[in-house]
């Protein structure tokens, strides 16, 4: 069957249909039929106000802000009228202290799907490779907690289409000890009353936790809860466009799912998942 890919970021090269095209042979070659562009909101200097808090996150993102949004806007404009199958998109990280910020960047540009990640802590970044040191000497537990209060609160926040990587905690093979049952039953409540799907995400299998976001437990909830299901690569170059779906659908099918979903005009469609 065909797929579609709706988290896929293209900030490794320019902003040209040249490199685009890249990522779309290799959807084609993957029987992806329909790619989303993802880009992170923190590349872009218009965003910049959306990521004021404290000095390590600060300096992060001011050396990363350095594309202008509406060059990117443009190129997929661009790329839709000339007939490439692509959507545009936003991978909006959630602070909750800038939340009305966040939502008021949003309302400003024709984005066909939003999608909410919660990446940071306050201060620390628990999914960078490059600060993994600063796990040492934390309670593991209590980052956990953290976690999920912030995503809950940003499902509550209204503003995202879906919630990516939902265990994107999980990253760096760290694990709560803490019974999770209640805070993923809470979650999944949460997404089902704001009738948001989730993202089952192939990218963990290429993380040091080699699984695919959610894991099984906390996919139980969302299967519980009927919560829509999205199937994404979170692709950051063209040769992880749609990389292991077969895998991944085996694993959705396996909660009882049989549809999957697509955004347009941040509109939630859906399309069956067929038997070969």
């Amino acid at each position: 069957m065909s797929y579609r890919d709706f988290h896929v970021h293209i900030e490794q090269g320019p902003y040209t249909l040249k490199w685009l095209k890249k990522f779309i042979e290799k959807a084609k070659e993957r029987n992806i039929e329909e790619i989303g562009i993802s880009e992170h909101i923190y590349r872009f200097v218009q965003a910049k106000n959306i990521w004021k808090g404290g000095p390590i996150r600060n300096e992060w993102h001011e050396k990363r802000a350095t594309e202008d949004i509406e060059e990117y806007i443009s190129l997929i404009e661009k790329a839709k009228k000339e007939g490439f199958p692509v959507k545009l998109g936003i991978e909006a990280d959630y602070f909750p202290e800038n939340e009305e910020i966040i939502r008021e960047f949003i309302k400003d540009y024709p984005f066909d799907f939003v999608i909410g990640s919660v990446h940071w802590l306050s201060e620390f970044g628990f999914d960078n490779p490059e600060r993994i040191k600063d796990w040492e000497g934390r309670d593991i537990d209590k980052v956990y907690e953290e976690y999920y209060i912030t995503l809950i609160s940003a499902v509550k926040s209204g503003i995202f289409d879906f919630i990516a990587h939902p265990d994107l905690v999980k990253i760096f093979n760290y694990r709560s000890k803490a019974d999770l049952s209640n805070i993923y039953g809470n979650l999944a409540e949460e997404i089902k009353s704001k009738n948001m799907c989730i993202e089952v995400s192939t990218a963990g299998l290429r993380k040091p936790v080699k699984e695919i976001y959610p894991s099984e437990d906390l996919m139980y909830y969302f299967s519980k809860f009927d919560i829509p299901v999205i199937l994404n690569s979170d692709a950051h170059c063209p040769e992880d466009v749609g990389k292991d779906f077969e895998k991944a659908v085996k694993y959705i099918k396996s909660f009882g799912f049989d549809k999957l979903c697509y955004f347009e005009n941040r509109k939630r469609m859906q399309y069956e998942i067929r038997e070969e």
